[in-house]
């Protein structure tokens, strides 16, 4: 297997990371201070990946809440990103199997890029808290780049930063937010059927679906040749 000259783009939540009871703890917080039913962490899940302002919204949206107004919204997500951070690690974890992927992927040439909605602040201190982030030659939340996923110039971003080809991509996401901007820079995708996608994957046109890490080194290989 030689993958020398090969970028894999990773998205994060729900990808590398089940970090939807961090996530959907501290949007139950926010909830609960303004007199709203928390959501169960199932009904949840599929919410996350758009960003956290986009989060917040759908949670108001779905709670039956009338539409955030601009001068609501700042202090709310304030407050969301302030509890999220305080707690990031509590009880998100690595899927099983990803290291030993990382690992095989890497012995054989590949590097890894994180392309993420979540803040970059966060998106970089929760790597650095699961001993991830060395592993990784760019990372790239929302708030870095001018257009977030899925505009193609997200990934783009990542990969000019490690000097890459675009040519030589791979996006490894679990949504329909993923395979958007692996359609819009016409890079492969492989998504992960553990993430937090509303959309039934089955319906997207994705160059592999995975249940388990231990079958992505198989499935990059697929798709590069």
């Amino acid at each position: 297997m030689d993958l020398n000259g090969y970028i894999l783009a990773f998205d994060l939540d729900g990808t590398l990371v089940d970090t939807a009871p961090d996530i959907i703890d501290a949007l139950n917080k926010v909830l609960a201070e303004a007199g709203i039913k928390p959501f169960h962490l199932d009904e949840a899940r599929p919410m996350i990946g758009r960003g956290s302002m986009e989060l917040l919204r759908r949670a108001y949206a779905l709670a039956g809440q009338p539409p955030l107004s601009q001068d609501e919204e700042k202090p709310l997500l304030h407050r969301l990103l302030t509890l999220y951070e305080a707690h990031i690690n509590d009880h998100s974890r690595i899927y099983d199997g990803m290291v030993t992927a990382l690992d095989t992927l890497e012995a054989a040439g590949a590097r890894f890029a994180v392309c993420t909605n979540k803040p970059n602040y966060l998106a970089v201190k929760l790597l650095e808290t699961l001993g991830l982030s060395q592993r990784f030659g760019s990372i790239k939340g929302a708030d870095v780049v001018r257009h977030k996923k899925p505009a193609a110039g997200h990934l783009k971003a990542c990969i000019d930063e490690m000097g890459g080809d675009m040519r030589h991509v791979i996006m490894i996401g679990n949504s329909e937010t993923d395979f958007l901007t692996a359609k819009a820079a016409d890079v492969p995708c492989i998504l992960f059927t553990h993430g937090y996608s509303e959309r039934p994957l089955a319906e997207l046109n994705a160059d592999a679906l995975l249940d388990h890490y231990r079958d992505l080194p198989a499935a990059v290989m697929r798709c590069i040749k």
